[in-house]
C-alpha cells in the first residue's frame, strides 16, 4: 500500500497536494465544528440559527436568498438525517466541505503558477486558519460556499486567458454568475475577471453567445425560492411566491442598510483603522501586505496582465469594507474581507514561488517561517473560534423554556420568542431534540392581540423585555398586564393573568404601602439553590414604584450586613419589568426568585420587602415578612 502511495505521489504531484490540503484542512475545521444549535449571538453567527432551522425543511433564507446554498445544503442535511445526524452538524459539515473545496481550489489555482506543492499546501492553510474563514468553516454559514465560486471563477478564468479554450470560458460563465447571484458583492470581481478574459478576444467573442446564455440561464436557480413556497414550504422568508416578495429577494442588495460614506476625513480615518485592527484579527499584517504585493511581485515577469486583474480583484473589497458600516463591526464587514486574504494568500504563494527561483535556500527557510506561521496561527486563533461554535447558550434558553409552568387550568400556553437567536434555539429544539412538546412557539411577528383574547396563556422569556419593553406592548395592543410564571419567564395579558379568586390568603401581610403579601412559598430545587414565589396583591392603586427587596439570612433579624448571606433585589417586581406604579386596585401579581445558596451556609429566613431609595441616597423599607427555611 505504501508503495502504491508512493508511485501515485510522483506521478500525480497536483493531485497529491490537493490532497493532503484539503485533508489537513478538513481536519482543522473539523475540530473546531459547531455540533448543535446555535445560540450565541457573536457577529459571525448572526445568521447561523435561521440556516440551522432553514436547511432540514428545504425552507429558504434571508435577503438575497441564497437559492444555490438553500438547495444544496437541504439536500445534504436530509441526506445525513437518514443517518441519525442531526440538522445543526449537518449544516455545519456543509459548510466545512465547502471550505474544503475552497482550499482545493486554491492550491489548484496556485499550481497553475507553477507553486510548488509545499508551498501550496502551506500558504493555503495560512488561508485556512485566518479566522473568519475558519469560523465561517465551522457553523451554518454561507460564506464558504462565496469562497469556492470565486476561485473557480478565478480558476477558469486564468486558464482561459491562457488557452483560449471554450469549455474553460463556458465554466467561467456558469461559476461568475452562480457568484454574482449567490452573492451580490462579488461583481466587484468582474472587472478583473474581465481583463483576464479579453486577452482571448476571438475566442471570447465566438463564444460569448453561449457562455452568456449560460450566464443568464444560470438565474433560473432563483424559481426554487416561489417553487418551495408554493409546495408549502414552513420556513420561507419574505414571501418568495408572490411576485412583490420574490423580487425582493433578488433584487435586494442590503445596500440601504448597510453603506454608508463616511461623513469626515475623521470618519474614513476611525473606519480605517477599524477595518486595519479586523484585519490584524485574520493575519499579521506584514503577512497581509506581503501577501497583496505578492501578487505584483511574484507575476511582474511572465503573467503581467494577470497580476494587474488579481490586483483589480482585491482592491475594491479594501474601499467597500470602509463604506459598510452600520455603527459596529457587522457580519457583512467581515464577509467582504474574506476576497482580501484569498488574494493575499495565492500572492503569498506566488511571492515564495519567485524566491525559490532566484534563491532557493532562502525560499526553503521562507517555506518553513510560514509552516511555523499557520502552527502559531492555529493555537492562538482556535480558542476564538472554539469560544463562538461551542457557546452554550442556547442550552441555556431552551433549559430556561422548559421550565415554563404549565397553565393551572388546562389552558394551552403559547411562547413567543422575538426572531432571531432565541426563536430559532426553541423552535429548533421543538422539532429536532424532543424538548418543549407542550408549547406553541411563535415569533414577535405572530398574532398576539389574538392569543391574549384567547382561551391561551402568551407567555415570553424575561429577556424580551431588553428588546419589547412594556411600551412595545402597549403600543401595539393596549394596556398589558404581567406575572411571573417561572423565574424567566413572563405571562402577558390584556387583562390581569392571575385569578385572585385562586390564591389563597396564606399570609396576608401588609407592607404597609398599599400592597400586601397575600401568598409566598419557598422550596428547595437544590442544595444550593431556593426558589421563592410570591402573589403581591394592590389593594389600594399604588402611586409609586418599590423595589423588591428578598433577603437569605443566618439570624433573623439581621444585626449586621454578614448576617444577609445571599439577596435576589429587583428593580421592580416580575424580574424587574412590572412598575408597582402600574398595578391595579385587586390586582394579584405572581413573583417568582431564585436565591443562591453559599456553600457550606446556615440560613434561618428569608425576609421579604419593599423599599424606596430616599433622597439622600438611603433607603425607605416596608414592613419585612420572614419565611423559616426548612432543612
Amino acid at each position: 500500500m505504501l508503495d502504491n502511495f508512493k508511485r501515485f505521489t510522483s506521478s500525480h504531484p497536483k493531485k497529491t497536494a490537493v490532497l493532503v490540503g484539503v485533508t489537513l484542512a478538513l481536519l482543522i475545521f473539523m475540530s473546531t465544528l459547531q455540533l448543535t444549535i446555535n445560540g450565541s449571538d457573536n457577529t459571525y453567527t448572526i445568521d447561523v440559527g435561521e440556516i440551522q432551522n432553514a436547511l432540514p425543511r428545504w425552507g429558504t433564507l434571508h435577503f438575497p436568498g441564497y437559492p444555490l446554498y438553500s438547495l444544496t445544503g437541504s439536500i445534504f442535511v436530509t441526506f445525513l438525517q437518514l443517518f441519525g445526524i442531526e440538522p445543526a452538524i449537518g449544516a455545519s459539515l456543509l459548510s466545512a466541505l465547502w471550505a474544503g473545496a475552497a482550499i482545493a481550489l486554491l492550491i489548484t489555482l496556485d499550481m497553475t503558477y507553477d507553486v510548488p506543492g509545499p508551498v501550496a499546501i502551506i500558504t493555503a492553510l495560512l488561508f485556512a486558519v485566518s479566522t473568519s474563514f475558519w469560523v465561517d468553516a465551522s457553523l451554518a454559514e454561507v460564506h464558504t460556499l462565496t469562497v469556492a465560486l470565486m476561485l473557480a471563477s478565478l480558476l477558469f478564468a486564468v486558464r482561459f486567458s491562457r488557452n483560449g479554450e471554450r469549455s474553460d470560458l463556458y465554466w467561467l460563465a456558469f461559476f461568475s454568475s452562480q457568484m454574482v447571484y449567490h452573492q451580490r458583492a462579488m461583481i466587484f470581481l468582474g472587472p478583473g475577471l474581465l481583463i483576464l478574459a479579453l486577452r482571448q478576444r476571438r475566442a471570447l467573442l465566438k463564444s460569448s453567445p453561449v457562455a452568456l446564455l449560460i450566464a443568464v440561464a444560470g438565474a433560473a436557480i432563483y424559481l426554487y425560492l416561489p417553487f418551495r413556497d408554493w409546495l408549502g414550504a414552513n420556513w420561507t422568508f419574505n414571501q418568495p411566491g408572490t411576485w412583490q416578495g420574490f423580487w425582493g429577494l433578488v433584487l435586494d442588495t442590503k445596500t440601504e442598510r448597510i453603506i454608508s460614506f463616511p461623513e469626515s476625513a475623521a470618519s474614513w480615518l476611525d473606519r480605517g483603522s477599524i477595518i486595519v485592527s479586523v484585519l490584524s484579527g485574520e493575519w499579521p499584517l506584514l503577512l497581509l501586505a506581503a501577501g497583496l504585493l505578492g501578487i505584483i511581485i511574484g507575476g511582474i515577469k511572465e503573467h503581467k496582465l494577470e497580476a494587474l486583474a488579481l490586483s483589480v480583484m482585491w482592491l475594491p473589497y479594501v474601499f467597500l469594507s470602509v463604506l459598510i458600516w452600520v455603527g459596529r463591526v457587522a457580519d457583512a464587514l467581515l464577509a467582504v474581507n474574506l476576497p482580501v486574504l484569498v488574494m493575499a494568500a495565492l500572492g503569498l504563494a506566488l511571492l515564495t514561488t519567485a524566491i525559490i527561483r532566484l534563491r532557493r535556500p532562502v525560499g526553503i527557510v521562507l517555506t518553513i517561517g510560514w509552516l511555523l506561521l499557520t502552527i502559531y496561527l492555529f493555537w492562538d486563533h482556535r480558542p476564538t473560534v472554539l469560544e463562538i461554535t461551542k457557546d452554550l447558550s442556547a442550552e441555556e434558553i431552551i433549559n430556561k423554556a422548559e421550565n415554563i409552568e404549565p397553565a393551572k387550568d388546562g389552558r394551552p400556553t403559547t411562547l413567543m420568542a422575538p426572531w432571531g437567536k432565541d426563536f430559532w434555539a426553541l423552535i429548533y429544539a421543538q422539532e429536532y431534540q424532543d424538548q418543549l412538546s407542550d408549547l406553541t412557539i411563535v415569533d414577535h411577528n405572530g398574532d398576539l392581540g389574538s392569543i391574549m383574547n384567547s382561551e391561551e396563556h402568551l407567555v415570553t422569556l424575561s429577556d424580551t423585555f431588553f428588546l419589547w419593553p412594556l411600551s412595545w406592548w402597549d403600543d401595539k395592543y393596549g394596556r398589558v398586564y404581567l406575572s411571573s410564571n417561572s423565574a424567566f419567564a413572563i405571562e402577558v395579558d390584556t387583562s390581569p393573568p392571575v385569578d385572585a379568586n385562586q390564591v389563597p390568603k396564606n399570609q396576608d401581610f401588609d407592607l404597609q404601602n398599599g400592597i400586601v403579601i397575600r401568598n409566598a412559598v419557598i422550596e428547595w430545587l437544590t442544595p444550593e439553590l431556593l426558589s421563592l414565589t410570591i402573589y403581591w396583591e394592590a389593594i389600594d392603586k399604588p402611586l409609586e414604584d418599590y423595589s423588591v427587596a428578598v433577603h437569605l439570612v443566618r439570624q433573623d433579624p439581621p444585626l449586621s450586613q454578614e448576617d444577609i448571606l445571599a439577596q435576589a433585589d429587583r428593580s421592580n417586581p416580575v424580574a424587574g419589568w412590572y412598575p408597582t406604579s402600574r398595578w391595579e386596585s385587586g390586582e394579584v401579581i405572581k413573583d417568582e426568585y431564585l436565591i443562591q445558596v453559599p456553600a457550606g451556609a446556615s440560613a434561618e429566613s428569608v425576609r421579604i420587602g419593599m423599599y424606596q431609595t430616599a433622597d439622600d441616597g438611603g433607603f425607605i423599607n416596608s414592613e419585612w415578612l420572614s419565611l423559616t427555611i426548612d432543612d
